[in-house]
């Protein structure tokens, strides 16, 4: 062969050489980056060390469109009452054949949300990890007192909102999740779902761990997941597909997980809180209660509001809200461990 032929076929194979490399280099099972800086694998772990929280949500394209989907959601809805300029608004919405009762709050230096713990307690883990109250007691009020009692009044704030959100247990009544409150880390677990508002006025939902944690100015444990990346949680998936995620799509630790299912998949009262983007950087969240619909038909309400990720929490008998001191619902809720308060300068 001649030399001018090996030169040839030389500058053919170097670039097929190299096109073969890249593409080995990003096939396969890889870590790739969600929306809110997750990392995750594509299709294998998807626990509390595959998903962990961090505080660099994506700043980009879709903010614009999911304020507008906010508004436009919202101009079909019954406003109630409007605070501090828009920055927190009250809506009731027909949906299914039940109601949607939803506050939406956009963060900025004149909004503060903040965990209100019954009797002002305070969360914690004992030796084993689990979770009590500080001081060893049980503390359980509905969010009505709550929100009227001494203890949640804040210097400098009016409390215009307040819902149920974290779980718990029969014996041990203090919230079963991460709880932080103003920048101290008062409880972890990695194993649930987090609501997580950051210094910098963003909200993240996801799997957060003990650093993860550390970026937190507020955050509240409920769980699972019901909108993932704009996907809704359906029971009835094996795979995701059509918009769709099988239920539970971070694998939260869930010991009843079918008495979730069965409430979800029900038309029981129902929360959720969930999170989109706006324009400035800023996050706006949305505190939602629901009663006469599914599990699916209150995550497609979120989602139509351009909430790209939402966050279930403790429902039924729990699900309760106060407007201003007054709860939003009639009847006799049961008594909870805390609520998310929201408070106007």
């Amino acid at each position: 062969m001649s030399l001018r032929r090996v030169q040839y076929l030389a500058l053919l194979l170097v670039p097929l050489a190299v096109l073969v490399m890249v593409v080995q280099a990003f096939s396969g099972s890889r870590a790739t980056l969600s929306r809110w800086g997750f990392a995750s694998t594509e299709q294998g772990s998807r626990g509390a060390d595959a998903l962990v929280g961090r505080a660099n949500a994506v700043v980009g394209m879709m903010q614009p469109a999911a304020n507008e989907q906010l508004e436009a959601f919202n101009r079909d809805s019954s406003l109630q009452e409007r605070v501090a300029e828009g920055r927190v608004e009250w809506y009731r919405r027909p949906v299914g054949g039940g109601e949607l009762a939803y506050i939406v709050v956009r963060l900025d230096e004149m909004v503060h949300l903040e965990l209100i713990t019954a009797d002002g307690a305070l969360p914690g883990s004992d030796e084993h990890g689990d979770t009590i109250w500080l001081d060893r007691q049980r503390h359980l009020a509905t969010v009505a007192t709550m929100a009227n009692a001494p203890y949640a009044q804040r210097e400098g704030l009016e409390l215009l909102a307040a819902m149920a959100f974290g779980f718990h247990g029969a014996v041990r009544t203090s919230n079963e999740g991460s709880v932080v409150i103003n920048g101290v880390i008062h409880r972890v677990n990695a194993g649930r779902g987090v609501l997580c508002l950051t210094y910098d006025q963003r909200a993240l939902i996801g799997l957060f761990d003990a650093t993860a944690l550390a970026a937190c100015w507020q955050a509240v444990g409920g769980g699972p997941v019901i909108l993932w990346e704009g996907k809704i949680a359906n029971p009835e998936r094996i795979e995701p597909g059509d918009g769709e995620l099988p239920f539970n799509p971070l694998n939260e630790d869930f010991v009843q997980l079918d008495w979730r299912i069965m409430i979800y998949q029900g038309t029981y009262p129902k929360t959720a809180v969930c999170v989109g983007d706006l324009p400035n950087g800023h996050s706006f969240v949305v505190l939602a209660n629901s009663r006469g619909i599914t599990g699916i038909e209150l995550a497609q309400a979120l989602r139509a509001m351009g909430c790209r990720d939402a966050l279930g929490g403790d429902d039924d008998t729990s699900t309760q809200a106060t407007w201003r001191g007054q709860p939003i619902w009639p009847g006799s809720p049961r008594a909870v461990p805390d609520a998310i308060g929201v408070y106007v300068r």
